[in-house]
């Protein structure tokens, strides 16, 4: 095995931090919410803040980390490692990570445009939807569980950068 390249390094390292930091929110800051929270409009807005810095740092790292894969196999690949097929396995990392994006698009979207517009009717000052904690509550752990689900997605894109370290 020839010693791993910075680039290399770097990607599963970011690869790693990104999930982990998705994964804190699945584990840690959505069961403070629905343990300290009364009322169905602060749940949302809680969520809505969430989302909005989540949605700004999450899929920009997605990317770093895609290139960083990106830049690990095509030197690889340039490298012409007879027999090692880990430069493919540093695209499917690339893949991997990035498919946060479509996810979000294709199995989370329904859930959290219902979030929005709860959100937005309950910041009236006559609410034009009446929803209990315990609805408002429910839709969060799906949201959760969905966030969960995605944020495997880079962990597995880490887990496929260690192989093609390993596969060197």
């Amino acid at each position: 095995m020839s010693s791993p390249s910075g680039i290399q390094m770097a990607a599963v390292v970011s690869g790693s931090v990104l999930s982990g930091m998705m994964l804190s929110i699945s584990a840690q800051t959505v069961p403070v919410l629905l343990e300290t929270t009364t009322n169905a409009p602060q749940l949302f807005r809680q969520w809505t803040g969430l989302y909005f810095y989540g949605s700004r740092i999450m899929p920009t790292m997605a990317l770093g980390t895609a290139v960083l894969y990106g830049f690990a196999a095509s030197a690889r690949r340039h490298a012409g490692s007879e027999g090692s097929p880990s430069w493919t396995t540093f695209a499917l990392a690339a893949a991997s990570t990035l498919s946060i994006v479509p996810f979000t698009f294709l199995f989370m979207a329904p859930t959290n445009n219902e979030l929005f517009r709860l959100e937005a009717a309950t910041r009236v000052a006559e609410p034009l939807v009446k929803t209990t904690v315990a609805e408002a509550k429910a839709l969060l752990v799906k949201w959760s569980w969905l966030h969960f689900v995605r944020s495997l997605l880079p962990l597995a894109g880490a887990v496929l950068g260690v192989f093609g370290i390993w596969a060197a």
